[in-house]
């Protein structure tokens, strides 16, 4: 574990991409819109989330997340980042998933992403299929909940998810 991950509790807002969120940093665990995640960040710069690996490059005004480029703020806190510091992931893996917004499906239950259907900057309609999640060893097709145009995939096919985890973002 990095020690910068330890310290006193802090709280900030960070905005992605003009999209703001209430951050709290202790330790280990980062809460983001009152939801915790676990955050790690290992030797050679690689940082995990929940136990997912993510290549981050930051500049301080933008954060690339596996090659997605986010515009980035931060109010309430210095921004206090590597210049540009490559992090390598052993396997390619999905952008970092912003808390659940009105637009985001999100796995009903524990599970593997069969399909995904859907690509960022495409335009869905309500109701259309955007990926396919097996649990209990059923198929469940997940549809948009909103009109919109896929703003993010947060996973790839084989994927094993947890309940809840954010899986694609409609904005």
């Amino acid at each position: 574990m990095n020690p910068e991950q330890t310290g006193p509790r802090r709280e900030f807002t960070l905005a992605l991409d003009g999209h703001p969120f209430a951050i709290v940093a202790e330790g280990q665990t980062i809460t983001v819109n009152s939801r915790s995640y676990t955050v790690e960040v290992a030797d050679g710069g690689l940082v995990f989330v929940d136990g997912i690996a993510y290549r981050i490059e930051w500049d301080g005004a933008q954060a690339v997340v596996d090659g997605q480029p986010f515009a980035v703020e931060v109010q309430g806190m210095a921004a206090a980042a590597p210049s540009r510091a490559a992090v390598s992931a052993p396997q390619a893996a999905t952008p970092a998933a912003p808390p659940v917004s009105r637009g985001t499906i999100v796995a009903v239950m524990p599970g593997k992403v069969i399909r995904v259907l859907v690509k960022p900057g495409q335009r869905v309609e309500i109701g259309e299929p955007v990926c396919v999640l097996e649990a209990m060893k059923m198929e469940n097709e997940l549809r948009a909940p909103e009109s919109g145009t896929v703003r993010a995939v947060y996973v790839n096919p084989g994927d094993d998810v947890r309940k809840d985890q954010p899986l694609v973002e409609i904005a």
